[in-house]
């Protein structure tokens, strides 16, 4: 890992070609090195950087919230970035938001999220696909998930709609924590727990998921899941955070959320190997789908 952070410290942008001669887990972590404690503005020039580089045709999609009352003045704006591949009548979408919370470095949340998403683009781009693939970096889910709405209202047709795949919150520990499971996701489980037997991981399926980009698509009735890598009981614990809600404070902590939203959401704490757990399951999940569509 010192080796890596060598080459990177000499050049701020490891290349596209840079990234395909390293180890999958080495790739992967470079990009959270690269989006690291960012500016919001260089964590999206950073991602349109890998795109350009990969060869890859990428759209931005700028949006602008107007106030919803006379008396509010707030104005969210932002610019999801997407790059599509594949053919076909039916669309998946992949999706991480690139955006950090407030002041925090934002490796974690959702660094991790943005390097799978990136090594997936870099690998199977060049694949034949039966559907095509809407690999999304959204903006502002911090902010009410308002990149990913706004995705939705400008290019989801919805009998086109295949499934969405959220990844946030990837890099650490070893446990593969999925959901929300149930009405929205009837298609997407079945493949969930066939890519967790067929990649060896620890599967902890939840009805309660935290709030993330995923909830957009289910506000439209859209079929959705989320993915997260997470310490060992983690998925247990979040699920019952978000069950209890406001007595939430009386239960177990789970280990991600003494980091996530803070200061100490550094890569120091991202693990290659958790990174390297969520591609891999990711892309077995893809594939599968891939194959039910022949």
């Amino acid at each position: 890992m010192k080796r890596l952070i060598v080459l990177l410290s000499i050049s701020f942008l490891a290349s596209s070609f840079v990234m395909a001669q390293m180890p999958l887990e080495e790739e992967l972590y470079a990009s959270v090195l690269g989006i690291e404690g960012r500016t919001h503005a260089e964590r999206g020039a950073f991602i349109k950087d890998q795109l350009h580089t990969m060869g890859v045709g990428f759209v931005t999609a700028p949006f602008k919230t107007n106030p919803r009352f006379k008396s509010d003045t707030s104005i969210i704006s932002g610019e999801n970035i997407i790059a599509r591949i594949g053919t076909g009548a039916k669309r998946m979408v992949v999706g991480a938001h690139y955006d950090a919370f407030k002041d925090s470095p934002g490796a974690n949340d959702n660094g991790s999220g943005v390097a799978v998403v990136l090594a997936l683009i870099r690998h199977l781009r060049k694949m034949e696909w039966n559907y095509s693939i809407d690999f999304c970096f959204f903006d502002q889910e911090e902010a009410g998930l308002t990149g990913s709405m706004y995705y939705i209202k400008q290019f989801v047709i919805p009998k086109k709609h295949l499934a969405m795949i959220n990844l946030d919150i990837e890099g650490s520990g070893n446990e593969v924590y999925v959901g929300p499971v149930g009405k929205m996701n009837r298609i997407m489980i079945r493949y969930v727990r066939e890519a967790a037997q067929k990649n060896g991981v620890s599967l902890v399926e939840s009805e309660n998921y935290p709030g993330s980009d995923n909830l957009s698509f289910s506000y439209f009735r859209l079929e959705n899941i989320s993915i997260s890598v997470v310490p060992k009981g983690d998925g247990d614990r979040l699920s019952r955070f978000v069950q209890n809600g406001d007595k939430a404070d009386s239960l177990e902590q789970p280990k991600v959320l003494d980091v996530i939203h803070t200061m100490d959401d550094r890569s120091n704490l991202v693990s290659p190997g958790s990174l390297k757990i969520s591609y891999e399951f990711t892309k077995t999940l893809l594939l599968l789908l891939n194959e039910s569509r022949r």
